[in-house]
């Protein structure tokens, strides 16, 4: 905690930059809180004379030069002397005497008690050292590395001007004191907040200092903020890689859908996937998936949980990417699509992976700079009224190589995500789409995709109609009529039938199991230890038993009760406090009879 203390405090000193040129002190500086803003045409605002202003000189420090002046009052400041929160945008703003600039306070993340420092203690006449309790503020439009404390003295006097601030911080004491502050996980800023993730744009400042658009790590993308270049300096390999994929931008040509195209068999894992080597399943996977595209036949990977379909999956997409084929979608649980993310940045690496949910705002964030890159020439565009140039010119824009989704998104977001042509569509725990009278499978049907690959450790779960469902989702010209299959093997136990339903599903179907392709693996061994009851889980299950003697002992009917006393057991059983005390007293004598 002290070292995160200690670090949070460094970077409080470093505050950022305002786009002011050393050179020329009347250059329009940037940021600000608006408050000392006048509107075009209206008259100046006369200033307040400060008795204590210095000519020429900081209020917070009392040196000169590169000073900026406060619009509303004689005060100046120098910019490494201001607040963060300021944020000017042009040369007139109002200074922390004439403006809190804590109603920019985004949020209180902690509250530390420290001895202040000599230069404070020196700035105030006869002033000893004394422990001085601070708040570390979070601001408004600012990300977490331009935290700062704030000494409550200072808070106060801002509180009594909005009390709004006194409401805040009643608030964030009373969760404060609730915190068990010496739990190893309790760190007011986690370090993953304050590392850059991805960048998604870039541009000049006023002064000419390049400025990049960054969404930080565990963070959404509506916490997006504009960081200048020596802020976050220390991220090089980010800022690389958003350059490398503005460089792959290419004019779109005019290829055939058939070119490169053709099956190119894996014998050893590719050179493109770094994550390490594929096992021989995992290589004839790749090579099924390969084949099955190059000759246009959609297919189920079937394995066995545990065999690595995520992976097998990402070899394929990287491997189709190899040859310039994209984009590609991914649809998931929510819950996995970290994990894919993880392994694509662990397999493939080169692809521009971009994972698609969150918030309203989140999401248009991300379609305004993750989706495509930038038109060449807006104007000549605006000429051109025909709506399918339009989406030509945006498909030959689009910027990512896989977009991965989870169903929500896909039921609120269906009209955006279906104008795109897709390449692969990957529908991970492809079972869900068993039913075709879902809302899911409705809408990813319309999808234009020139492959479909279903991933699911279960292709047949009840019966074989909802295999058919999934193949009708996949060859819907093949597998058309659902009555027409049902008619015809409705007598699945005769062999012939069997062997003709094998030959339908073979070139559709790859299915493997851990006992036929991990043999080095060692059997499987099945320990059962069988503990007793405490003697206060007997009490209470006896007493369980007695309070619905009615219930059990009810001839007929009653099924949802008797469900919910074996449930209670069952609870009981795992621990004894996972049920509610129960009352051991019978009601009556004659009911402590019928217990026994």
């Amino acid at each position: 905690m002290s070292s995160l203390v200690e670090r949070l405090r460094v970077r409080s000193d470093k505050r950022p930059r305002y786009t002011l040129d050393e050179s020329d002190d009347d250059f329009p500086p940037r940021g600000g809180n608006g408050k000392g803003k006048d509107r075009d045409g209206d008259p100046p605002v006369k200033q307040i004379e400060r008795e204590d202003a210095k000519e020429d000189a900081c209020r917070k420090c009392g040196l000169s030069d590169n000073l900026v002046s406060c619009t509303t009052c004689t005060y100046a400041f120098h910019r490494k002397c201001l607040v963060p929160c300021l944020n000017i945008t042009s040369d007139k703003w109002s200074c922390p005497e004439c403006v809190s600039p804590l109603t920019e306070m985004e949020k209180i993340l902690d509250c530390e008690t420290k001895v202040a420092s000599e230069e404070t203690s020196s700035s105030e006449s006869g002033s000893n050292k004394k422990p001085v309790k601070q708040y570390l503020i979070k601001w408004k439009g600012l990300s977490h590395i331009h935290c700062t404390w704030v000494s409550e003295d200072e808070y106060f006097e801002a509180a009594k001007i909005h009390p709004r601030l006194k409401t805040r911080l009643n608030n964030f004491n009373r969760q404060f004191e609730s915190t068990d502050k010496s739990d190893d996980d309790y760190v007011p800023i986690r370090p993953e907040w304050t590392t850059v993730d991805r960048v998604l744009a870039s541009r000049k400042n006023s002064s000419g200092e390049r400025e990049y658009y960054v969404k930080w790590k565990e963070l959404s993308y509506d916490e997006c903020t504009w960081e200048s270049e020596s802020d976050i300096s220390v991220f090089q390999p980010q800022i690389e890689r958003y350059n490398e994929i503005l460089s792959r931008r290419k004019k779109s040509t005019d290829k055939s859908k058939n070119a490169d195209r053709a099956m190119r068999h894996a014998e050893q894992t590719p050179e493109f996937l770094t994550g390490g080597k594929l096992h021989p399943y995992q290589l004839e996977g790749l090579n099924f998936l390969r084949y099955s595209w190059s000759i246009n036949k959609r297919v189920i990977l079937g394995d066995e949980m545990g065999l690595g379909k995520t992976i097998q999956s990402i070899a394929f997409l990287a491997s189709v990417s190899e040859d310039k084929f994209g984009p590609h979608l991914v649809v998931a649980p929510l819950s996995t699509l970290r994990n894919w993310e993880r392994e694509f940045a662990t397999w493939a690496p080169q692809m521009n992976v971009i994972m698609y949910f969150g918030s309203g705002s989140s999401r248009d964030i991300i379609k305004k700079y993750e989706f495509y890159y930038s038109k060449d020439n807006p104007k000549k565009l605006k000429k051109n009224k025909s709506s399918s140039s339009n989406d030509e010119k945006k498909q030959s824009r689009i910027k990512f190589d896989v977009l991965l989704t989870s169903y929500e998104m896909i039921n609120m977001d269906s009209a955006v995500l279906k104008t795109i042509e897709w390449e692969c569509m990957i529908v991970d725990e492809g079972h869900r789409l068993k039913n075709k009278d879902s809302k899911l499978f409705g809408l990813l049907k319309d999808y234009h995709t020139q492959h479909r690959v279903l991933l699911t450790g279960t292709p047949v779960q009840n019966n074989l109609d909802e295999l058919f469902m999934l193949m009708h989702f996949l060859e819907g010209e093949t597998f058309g009529s659902i009555s027409d299959l049902q008619e015809e093997f409705k007598d699945i136990n005769q062999d012939k039938q069997v062997e003709k339903l094998h030959g339908m599903l073979k070139p559709h179907l790859l299915r493997r199991f851990k006992k036929d392709v991990m043999k080095e693996l060692p059997p499987k061994k099945e320990l059962i230890l069988r503990v007793e009851l405490t003697s206060k889980q007997k009490e209470y299950y006896k007493a369980i038993l007695t309070k619905n003697y009615a219930v059990l002992s009810r001839r007929g009917g009653g099924h949802v009760s008797l469900i919910n006393v074996v449930m209670e057991l069952r609870k009981l059983c795992c621990h004894g406090f996972m049920t509610d005390e129960p009352d051991t007293e019978p009601a009556s004598p004659e009911e402590g009879l019928r217990g026994f």
